[in-house]
This record gives structure tokens, C-alpha cells and sequence, in this order.
């Protein structure tokens, strides 16, 4: 029941608790198979790598817009 609260969007501010507290989506084995950063250039790591620092940049921003739709 906790994975299902925390990986839902919420009405008021658009995001899941788990992107609120993590800064990325959490990822559910049924969509594993969905293309990712990861899986679509696993050999190039330093892309990986560089495109990650780039989301977490950005939490910020989103936990800053989630809290103003409260």
C-alpha cells in the first residue's frame, strides 16, 4: 500500500512523493521494459552519468514547484 501512495501523483502538486524525496521516478518491474537513459546507451556511461547530474539539478526546481501548488 506504501509503494502505491508514494510512486502515485498527487493532485496537488503534480508529483509523486517518491520524485519529491529522490529526484527521479521510481521505476515499476512492469516497466522495465519502457526505454530508458540507461538502457537505450548503456555503453556510454559518461552520458549516463552527465544526463543523471542534470535531473538532480533540477529536483530542486521541481520540489519548489510542487510546494507552491500546495
Amino acid at each position: 500500500v506504501l509503494w502505491a501512495y508514494r510512486t502515485t501523483p498527487h493532485s496537488t502538486t503534480g508529483e509523486t512523493p517518491f520524485r519529491l524525496a529522490y529526484g527521479t521516478e521510481a521505476i515499476i518491474p512492469v516497466e522495465i521494459g519502457e526505454p530508458s537513459r540507461r538502457t537505450e546507451q548503456p555503453l556510454d556511461e559518461e552520458m549516463n552519468n552527465e544526463a543523471l547530474r542534470e535531473e538532480l539539478d533540477l529536483v530542486e526546481e521541481i520540489r519548489t514547484g510542487a510546494s507552491l501548488r500546495e
